[in-house]
């Protein structure tokens, strides 16, 4: 096998849900009245005007990728009972990456990696569109278990945002 998946300890699923506190206090979101697609909504965007330099005043102690990410990890757990996870990759020298899973692992996000790249990088955010594409199921091919699909490698604005 390819990639080999590890659970996460609790205190780590403890740190993630309080980085995702942060992020929604940073973004002025109250997470228990808003839906999930209304948070990734606000984490998409908040994303791509950082991108253009705006968006909220983070701390310099706090990574942006690790808190927006843990807001937006929470909505695919929350929205579509995805699982915290942390997996090794053996075909790129045993390289590891914590992301959030399907329930019979077939499709991936690391949302971390993925925002840290949107950043440093300038890729196109797609955060919101990959998460109306999950919803909509209609549009994810069928993947056999296991295979960790990484869903970001997939979605693609038909017109550049802007």
């Amino acid at each position: 096998m390819d990639i080999t998946e590890h659970a996460i300890d609790s205190e780590t699923l403890k740190s993630i849900a309080g980085c995702a506190s942060d992020a929604a206090e940073m973004l002025h979101l109250d997470m228990e009245s808003l839906s999930p697609a209304e948070i990734v909504n606000a984490v998409d965007n908040c994303v791509f005007s950082m991108q253009k330099g705006g968006g909220p005043k983070i701390p310099e102690v706090d990574d942006p990728a690790l808190t927006l990410g843990s807001l937006w990890g929470q909505q695919l757990v929350r929205e579509f009972g995805w699982t915290w996870a942390n997996v090794t990759f053996h075909k790129h020298a045993d390289s590891q990456a914590v992301g959030v899973f399907s329930p019979d692992r077939s499709l991936a996000i690391y949302p971390f990696h993925f925002i840290w790249g949107c950043l440093e990088n300038n890729a196109s955010v797609t955060i919101l569109l990959a998460y109306s594409m999950l919803k909509d199921g209609s549009r994810i091919p069928s993947l056999p278990a296991n295979a960790f699909e990484n869903v970001m490698d997939n979605i693609h604005h038909i017109v550049p945002r802007e």
